[in-house]
């Protein structure tokens, strides 16, 4: 019995940083959701871009010299 009621008065003692922690969490769980619904917007511009210049590179080629690595 006398361990339960000091755990209890050290969470009683400890309750406002916990709240404060809370808070913090909830707040940057808003601000992720916000960033992700941004970034999904953000992606498919990016994608739609990206299709785009596949197919101009298609066309062209870039030929890379190659030296071969002597032993």
């Amino acid at each position: 019995m006398k361990y339960i009621s000091k755990i209890l008065t050290n969470i009683k003692n400890l309750l406002p940083y916990l709240l404060l922690i809370a808070i913090y969490f909830f707040f940057v769980n808003l601000e992720a959701g916000k960033d992700k619904k941004n970034n999904r917007n953000s992606e498919n511009e990016y994608i739609l871009t990206e299709e785009e210049s596949n197919e101009q590179n298609k066309q062209q080629r870039i030929e890379i010299p190659v030296i071969p690595y002597k032993q």
